[in-house]
Formats: C-alpha cells, sequence, structure tokens
C-alpha cells in the first residue's frame, strides 16, 4: 500500500506532450557539419514538417507563430546546452539555419536576429 494518494486527472486535463526532440530542425544527412567553415551556413528542414503529429511529440504545430517555435526550440536547446561534451554547432528555429561553431550560442542570428540555439548534428 502506497503512503501517498495519487492525483486522479480530471478527464479534461491534456497528459503533457513527451518529448522526443532535442531540438526542431534537422539537416538533410549526418555529417553535414563535416569540413564546414566558420562562417558557412547550412540550410535546415523543420520537423514538425516530417511528423504527422508534431504537437504530440513536443513540437511546434505547423501553424505556430514564430514566438511560440522560438518558446519551444529555446526550452530545447537549454536542454542541449546542459549536456557537457555534445559535438553542437548553432541553428535559428526561424530561419531555418545551422552553423558548426559553437562560440556563436545565444548570440544574434544573422537574418532574424533572434538568439543562436544549440544544433545537434546526429
Amino acid at each position: 500500500m502506497s503512503l501517498f494518494k495519487r492525483k486522479q486527472r480530471s478527464s479534461s486535463e491534456q497528459p503533457a506532450p513527451a518529448f522526443s526532440y532535442s531540438q526542431l530542425d534537422s539537416t538533410e544527412a549526418f555529417g553535414d557539419n563535416a569540413g564546414l567553415e566558420p562562417d558557412a551556413w547550412l540550410p535546415t528542414v523543420p520537423l514538425n514538417t516530417l511528423d504527422p503529429a508534431p504537437e504530440e511529440m513536443g513540437l511546434p504545430s505547423l501553424g505556430a507563430s514564430p514566438d511560440e517555435v522560438f518558446r519551444i526550440a529555446s526550452k530545447l536547446s537549454r536542454v542541449r546546452e546542459s549536456i557537457p561534451e555534445l559535438d553542437d554547432g548553432v541553428y535559428c528555429a526561424i530561419c531555418h539555419i545551422a552553423n558548426a561553431d559553437i562560440t556563436k550560442l545565444r548570440t544574434p542570428c544573422p537574418q532574424c536576429g533572434r538568439e543562436l540555439l544549440q544544433f545537434g548534428w546526429e
């Protein structure tokens, strides 16, 4: 017998989305960052365009505002930032571009000016 009572979820409460991703974009292929110059930018693909139910996976909906997309991307980036020794770069979840230089983290995107977020190449 448990000492704690389980909280009963009301029928109107929705379970929190399961986060299966640690970023909102990806590149076309693994290893796209190999040999990438420090000032070179690669296009990225928003993962919510590839998933039939993006909200269920913690991704923004296809019609989400740029502010909502950035809010979710920033939260996921903070998780990646807490993991030491990742071979990551940076990306803009709004402009859909990535760069291999992690020292650009949280600096302004060269296109829109929002903070660049941590990006995993694998």
